[in-house]
């Protein structure tokens, strides 16, 4: 999950080149998408989703305030996420963010709980 602060806001604001963006994230970091859904608000903004092989990434954007957050959420991706989360910085050109790993999808299944074979 990233945060990224100071954001130009006409990159922010402008759909090709945030598409783009996240494009590239995608294919130079070897994730496989399966088509992007996204919405330019009035007068600014902007939100996209693309479905991903291992789940999706999301932005959304606030150029008024010169704000971003996207989620790169790809199960069992972990380098792959991390580089896509790389390009996105790069061309964002945040003056700050905040980056936040999670891990989910995890299944936790007690040690009394397996079934022996």
């Amino acid at each position: 999950m990233l945060d990224l602060y100071g954001v130009d806001p006409k990159k922010l604001d402008n759909p090709i080149f945030l598409n783009r963006l996240i494009s590239k994230a995608i294919s130079e970091s070897g994730l496989k998408s399966f088509g992007t859904l996204y919405h330019k608000f009035q007068p600014m903004g902007f939100t996209a989703v693309t479905l991903l092989e291992a789940s999706h990434i999301s932005i959304h954007t606030w150029p008024e305030y010169k704000h971003a957050t996207i989620d790169i959420y790809a199960c069992d991706e972990w380098e792959k996420a991390k580089r896509a989360a790389k390009i996105i910085i790069t061309g964002m050109k945040p003056k700050r963010l905040r980056k936040s790993i999670r891990s989910r999808g995890y299944i936790y299944i007690p040690e009394e709980a397996k079934i022996e074979k």
